[in-house]
């Protein structure tokens, strides 16, 4: 099978001739896994661990003022987003085209969020802010046509966009973001309104190119429950995102509609499925049961990750990797639906082995048992 015939049978409750996988990684890891396999071509590892099948098409968007500015420059690390120009602050500080500005922790691995460009902005201040709108949206006549290359090529094609609460918080500030839930929705209503209308110009485009899945990615949960609570959840983003995987369905009614997010989502498991998605990652087993997940929704969704980055691939044996996948895929696949990956990008304090075997392991598996 293609790359693309495996993915489909699997979302679409079809057991495939083995489980579709991706991977993603810190450069640390990437470095090493081409070091290992004796190659300069991450494609090839990933083809000889099994993983591919997935390709990108969207809509790219204008900054024209950022674009201009002189005073760009990248400083390449192991920090995520290092290859992109930014405006330095000082020697770890920096500000990006947003106007959020972040810091590189002093190990130079993670970033530390320092300023959020609406944090103290009245509507008056959102109304000045320079939001990318649709009329900022790059008019590609050809995505169509580059859709269906990458279909006839072989790969299922996504698109998608930042989870907009996401968005809302790194331009508001975590805090403020959320108090806006409790007391000023008049805020909160405002920044959705720029934030949708803008995802609801790329949702129209993207599917009426014909990709097979839309993704929405962010987190929304810590490890046990909603950052925001449900409630607030239902009454603010829920309608939103329904209207805008309404757009998408009207266009392409077999959009798949993707959701990333780690921590617990359990509480609006029911309500996401209601309004249309049906991809859901990563499910990740220290927060979610995935086995229970599949028990109680697997005939509704197709399962997306569910490999323990947080306890197994770290810090277990390469048999108690063996062990987790098989336990995965016995329990998970059965009757498809399932998407195997690490729930998230594989740090670097992984060891290669552990890694090695995930992906060895799964590609192994012999999905004709579970028939």
């Amino acid at each position: 099978m293609t790359g693309r015939e495996r993915i489909l049978a699997m979302v679409n409750h079809e057991l495939p001739d083995r489980v579709p996988m991706t991977l993603s990684v810190r450069d640390e890891v990437r470095r090493e896994l081409l070091a290992h396999f004796g190659t300069e071509d991450f494609a090839e590892v990933l083809e000889v661990l099994g993983v591919g099948g997935f390709a990108g098409a969207g809509v790219a968007t204008r900054w024209p003022e950022w674009d201009a500015r002189e005073d760009r420059e990248a400083r390449p690390g192991d920090w995520p987003g290092s290859t992109a120009r930014y405006v330095w602050l000082d020697d770890r500080t920096f500000e990006d085209q947003w106007g959020a500005i972040q810091r590189v922790g002093a190990d130079g691995k993670y970033l530390e969020y320092i300023h959020a460009p609406l944090q103290e902005a009245t509507i008056e201040g959102l109304e000045a802010y320079p939001y990318p709108g649709p009329d900022r949206l790059v008019d590609d006549q050809e995505l169509p046509a580059k859709v269906q290359r990458l279909k006839d090529a072989g790969y299922y094609v996504q698109a998608g966009i930042e989870q907009p609460y996401k968005t809302a918080w790194r331009l508001r500030g975590m805090e403020q973001n959320l108090m806006d839930y409790a007391n000023n929705r008049e805020f909160k209503a405002a920044l959705y309104d720029r934030i949708f209308e803008t995802a609801e110009e790329i949702m129209r485009r993207v599917a009426a190119a014909g990709v097979d899945q839309f993704n929405i990615g962010g987190d929304i949960a810590t490890q046990d429950r909603l950052i925001m609570g449900p409630r607030n959840w239902l009454q603010v983003d829920h309608p939103r995102l329904a209207r805008l995987i309404e757009i998408g369905r009207a266009i392409k009614p077999d959009l798949h509609i993707f959701i990333h997010s780690d921590g617990n989502i359990m509480q609006i498991m029911d309500d996401l499925i209601e309004i249309g998605y049906d991809v859901i990652n990563p499910i990740q087993p220290e927060c979610m049961d995935p086995v229970e997940v599949k028990r109680r929704w697997g005939d509704r969704i197709c399962m997306h990750g569910c490999g323990s980055i947080q306890r197994v691939l770290p810090f277990g044996t390469v048999q108690d990797v063996v062990d987790h996948v098989n336990h995965i895929i016995s329990n998970c696949a059965v009757g498809g639906g399932l998407i195997l990956a690490p729930s998230n990008v594989v740090q670097h304090d992984t060891p290669l082995g552990n890694l090695l075997a995930f992906f060895e392991t799964a590609k192994s598996f012999d999905l004709s048992t579970l028939a």
